[in-house]
């Protein structure tokens, strides 16, 4: 794995690990595409493996407005969202029923049993909708890990402060009582990616692990993601050190794990 920009906790000092779920945690993502198009097709849109990787990470309604800004031309209204939504949930379950629920992704949660082990506090920050997001943890076993007092969802934010911006691990450093620049951000995402850095955390790519199941249009996506990636910056008035300028590979286990 990664850590982004070189930004680490000082050996012992770690403070909180705050983790993403859906590709993070739970391997929902690729699970995630088919009943977007499944809603799409009774509402005149639909979503290419391109277009969800770009969105990756965003909170839910977000991407629904985005899909329709960009295929419509227009704004979707609440009502809109909220009723997308419900044909996307309905589509997703009966998928699931299917196929079975998404596992595990054995290498995040080692880490975040090592971090509990440890005694370092976990939290979840997810743009996922809490009704799936516990449903998945849940099915998995990992709730005793993450129970629902600890979890930080998108929808607990105001309106437009969900991932790419910081709110939402600022708000789950605070449920730890923990300072950000103290806490360490697991991620998988390039908008999750972006708002752990700009909370000031040490943010970490799960998606280098050995063991981490990367899809082709994922790795396809990192590629030309990374390349274009021009939020890597300081945030103004961190705590934390100075950033190097490109990722750097995690040498030290202790760095991002358990302190």
């Amino acid at each position: 794995m990664s850590v982004i920009g070189g930004r680490t906790v000082p050996e012992g000092k770690l403070q909180g690990a705050l983790f993403d779920v859906d590709g993070t945690l739970v391997d929902t993502m690729t699970r995630w595409i088919p009943s977007w198009n499944d809603a799409g097709k009774q509402f005149g849109l639909t979503m290419s493996e391109d277009d969800f990787w770009a969105m990756a990470g965003w909170p839910v309604p977000e991407m629904v407005k985005q899909l329709v800004r960009n295929q419509k031309g227009e704004e979707a209204t609440d009502e809109f969202v909220e009723e997308f939504l419900k044909a996307k949930m309905l589509a997703h379950r009966a998928r699931e029923a299917q196929d079975g629920t998404p596992p595990p992704i054995a290498p995040v949660v080692e880490l975040a049993r090592a971090h509990v082990k440890a005694g370092v506090p976990i939290a979840a920050a997810t743009s996922g909708l809490r009704d799936a997001v516990e449903h998945h943890l849940g099915a998995n076993g990992l709730l005793e890990l993450f129970p629902p007092e600890r979890i930080v969802c998108a929808a607990d934010l105001p309106p437009g402060r969900g991932k790419p911006k910081p709110d939402i691990f600022l708000r789950a450093a605070e449920l730890l009582g923990a300072a950000p620049e103290l806490c360490v951000v697991y991620e998988d995402a390039e908008s999750g990616l972006q708002a752990g850095w700009e909370a000031g955390c040490q943010v970490v790519d799960v998606r280098d692990l050995p063991g981490y199941p990367l899809s082709r249009g994922l790795a396809a996506a990192m590629g030309k993601q990374r390349a274009e990636r021009a939020w890597l910056q300081q945030p103004t008035g961190s705590a934390a050190g100075p950033a190097a300028p490109a990722e750097q590979p995690l040498a030290d286990a202790a760095r991002a794990g358990p302190a």
